[in-house]
């Protein structure tokens, strides 16, 4: 379990440090701060500090349902209001957690969230290979993998826990699938100042 916590940290350690960072939209800090919280619980439960055994397990499925979602769509409707707007971006949310709440949590349908987590990966993939942009879509691979990996339970090697697998795959996915135009904007207009 130790490892499990070790890889948590550092999900949670590069979700919550870009969800940080102010040049990226709304719809994609929203998305992920809702990774990095199951990530922190996670780290939280596996090292034993604070073992919080349904926490954990309730932001993963809620992370799942709606903070993947939301990542699909500012990666393929980057100028939409759910991306821009901080009101649409939580409406969105709310509908999506409470749909993963009913169908999974309460209807016991874990196959929804995984499901969901898993296309939301997949348009994420196809849509950034469409787009001819390589590096976004190495990201989107990553994820993904990552996650076939969780969900078949594949431990390769034995000593790596599919959990981690996720853990890893998730935290190399967001750093490569952010678009970088937000920063490369940010420094023109530093450089070139209006006036």
């Amino acid at each position: 379990m130790l490892s499990l916590a070790i890889t948590d940290a550092l999900l949670f350690l590069v979700a919550a440090w870009l969800a940080s960072r102010t040049t990226y939209a709304v719809g994609y800090r929203m998305a992920l701060t809702l990774l990095a919280i199951p990530a922190l619980l996670g780290f939280l439960r596996f090292s034993g500090i604070y073992p919080l055994e349904t926490w954990h397990p309730l932001f993963a499925l809620l992370s799942a349902s709606a903070a993947l979602p939301l990542l699909a769509i500012c990666v393929v409707w980057p100028e939409s209001l759910v991306v821009r707007k901080k009101q649409f971006a939580i409406i969105f949310l709310g509908i999506t957690m409470l749909l993963g709440l009913l169908i999974s949590g309460l209807g016991k349908l874990r196959v929804y969230d995984q499901a969901l987590g898993l296309l939301s990966m997949l348009v994420m993939f196809v849509s950034l290979v469409k787009q001819s942009e390589t590096n976004r879509a190495l990201g989107a691979a990553l994820m993904l993998t990552g996650s076939v990996m969780f969900v078949l339970k594949l431990s390769i090697p034995p000593w790596v826990l599919p959990g981690d697998w996720l853990h890893i795959g998730m935290a190399f996915g967001i750093i490569l699938i952010l678009p970088r135009l937000q920063l490369a904007d940010q420094i023109v207009a530093n450089e070139n100042p209006v006036y």
